[in-house]
């Protein structure tokens, strides 16, 4: 299966220092009908090469066009988080800035072709963004309802203490090289970024950094997938949710209290276990082999 190119745009969300936001668009659609989602990254990701692989790999197999949103706050373009967004994730809301990224986007999808977003996808941090974005969809400014929602690892599924956090984070740092070795056995594939040293991101801001990683420790995903379910719009319809099976981040219960949640507001629902921990989505071939699974359980739903 050939993968999909890729390519960045870049959306000033406000005019004002900081409001840049970049994203990366890589297009998998075979036609019209195939679907579009918005994807949200993992903590400190940032649209470039090695992180820009996956979703060309996950695009062609899903045959669908993802529109990846960089963080404000951390990334190549000249973001940062602002005021307002930070006083929301003091609260642990991720709203605010997730209303600005899902408008960046749905700019983009714009100028690129006639549909609009139907789904978002996120992992670790990135899947609070993508419930959030689904919360905050279906107005003039943040494009059609998202209906579809894809949480691969989401860490914020309960109430964290900042030691039982650091804690499996750790952890699950221990793990990643594991992973990057199987990538670095896939042809032409892309080195992390700390292995290109001449390539840096320009924005690494310590304190919005903080603030991202502080706000998950609130557990408020399962209150925003509620509020996506109950839009007075056309609301969440599916989700799909996509857990390592040794996962230290994405606990086994919490998500399967997600789920069943979920089912009882009307959602339908695919819980996915794929091999390994939290730190699968640093392996390609892992990857490719989640979005099969992913495709088949996308295809389960009714039409």
């Amino acid at each position: 299966m050939t993968a999909p190119g890729w390519r960045p745009a870049r959306v000033d969300t406000t005019g004002r220092r900081g409001g840049e936001i970049l994203l990366g668009v890589v297009d998998g659609r075979h036609d019209g009908d195939d679907p579009t989602f918005v994807v949200a990254q993992g903590f400190l990701a940032f649209v470039e090469p090695f992180e820009m692989q996956r979703f060309q790999v996950i695009a062609a197999v899903l045959r669908a066009r993802l529109v990846v949103v960089e963080t404000p706050g951390a990334g190549f373009a000249s973001s940062r988080l602002l005021p307002e967004e930070r006083r929301a994730l003091l609260r642990g809301d991720f709203r605010a800035p997730a209303r600005r990224m899902l408008r960046a986007a749905t700019e983009v999808i714009g100028s690129d072709g006639p549909a609009g977003a139907t789904g978002v996808l996120g992992y670790s941090l990135g899947a609070s963004f993508a419930t959030a974005m689904a919360a905050v969809s279906g107005t003039s400014g943040t494009g059609p309802p998202l209906e579809t929602v894809v949480l691969v690892e989401p860490v914020a599924v309960q109430r964290w203490s900042a030691a039982a956090l650091v804690s499996a984070v750790r952890h699950e740092n221990r793990l990643i090289g594991t992973y990057l070795d199987e990538t670095a056995t896939v042809t032409g594939a892309v080195p992390p970024l700390e292995a290109r040293p001449d390539e840096s991101p320009n924005t690494r801001r310590r304190t919005d950094l903080l603030l991202l990683a502080n706000a998950l420790r609130a557990g408020r995903l399962p209150d925003d997938l509620g509020a996506a379910a109950r839009r007075p719009v056309q609301g969440t319809r599916r989700l799909v949710v996509v857990r390592g099976e040794q996962s230290s981040l994405s606990p086994r219960q919490a998500v399967r209290d997600l789920v069943t949640a979920a089912e009882g507001q009307g959602i339908g629902t695919r819980l996915l276990s794929v091999p390994g921990p939290h730190a699968f989505w640093h392996s390609l071939p892992a990857v490719g082999s989640a979005a099969m699974d992913l495709a088949h359980a996308l295809g389960t739903f009714p039409s």
